[in-house]
């Protein structure tokens, strides 16, 4: 009597990577819907389970880097960011671009300011367009995690629990960014930059909630503590992003 001939190893390994992998991605409780939902349901539950059940809901660096590429993805299909980013600039310094080069250009004409505003435009819009992550990472949410943690060390000691906490709400709050585009369009074709702080109330109003619910919180005291916090954070992450794309222009500047 033969014996049966053992399935190939290799077929094994294969077939389980491909239903890990689309199980991780589909599944509704631990793949990306169920992670999505729980940010919309339980936000605690999914940062808790990142520190005590890792394998339950997508980390936070794999849900950040997809549904960020997705989201931006979709935006700029929709939204002319190049342009976007001039309206709020010149909303800023309260005149057009060709006015303050035209400015700036009679008191030092040795300097190029021309190419230095477009300099500052092809920055920012790469911050958004190509590097999204990267400023999410890197700048904003470690900025809002180091003021969270320095008014509710009490609550949550680590800085890594408010650093991922950060993570999957801001992420999360792209998707949600998405259902502006609309209106974001209609205020883009005014010529305006109020499109670019549109989202600025809706994004702190949710991470309140998400910080509400993982923290704990109780009382209007905490809760204000906890806008203060995100407000400290968002303004130093505004600082470095600006120095990071005025000083980056001034470079392109002078050794192009």
């Amino acid at each position: 009597m033969s014996e049966q001939k053992p399935e190939p190893q290799a077929d094994k390994n294969q077939k389980g990577f491909v239903e890990e992998l689309l199980g991780d991605v589909f599944n509704l409780d631990r793949g990306l819907p169920g992670t999505i939902l729980g940010m919309i349901k339980t936000p605690g539950e999914v940062v808790d389970a990142y520190f005590t059940d890792r394998g339950k809901y997508v980390t936070p660096l794999r849900y950040c880097v997809f549904i960020l590429a997705v989201t931006t993805f979709i935006s700029t299909r929709f939204i002319d960011y190049e342009e976007m980013m001039k309206n709020a600039m010149e909303l800023g310094a309260g005149d057009s671009v060709e006015v303050l080069v035209e400015r700036l250009s009679s008191v030092t004409p040795s300097f190029d300011w021309a190419a230095y505003f477009q300099a500052i435009n092809d920055i920012s819009v790469s911050l958004v367009q190509k590097f999204n992550q990267i400023l999410y990472l890197a700048l904003l949410v470690p900025a809002m995690a180091f003021f969270l943690k320095l008014f509710f060390k009490y609550k949550k000691s680590r800085f890594i629990e408010h650093y991922v906490l950060m993570v999957y709400s801001l992420t999360t709050f792209s998707i949600f960014s998405l259902l502006m585009i609309p209106l974001m369009l209609n205020l883009e074709n005014t010529d305006s930059g109020i499109s670019f702080l549109l989202g600025i109330p809706l994004i702190f109003v949710y991470l309140i909630w998400t910080s509400g619910k993982y923290l704990n919180l109780k009382g209007v005291s905490e809760y204000l503590q906890v806008l203060i916090a995100l407000v400290l954070g968002y303004i130093l992450y505004t600082i470095v992003q600006v120095i990071i794309m005025y000083l980056g222009a001034y470079l392109m500047v002078v050794f192009s």
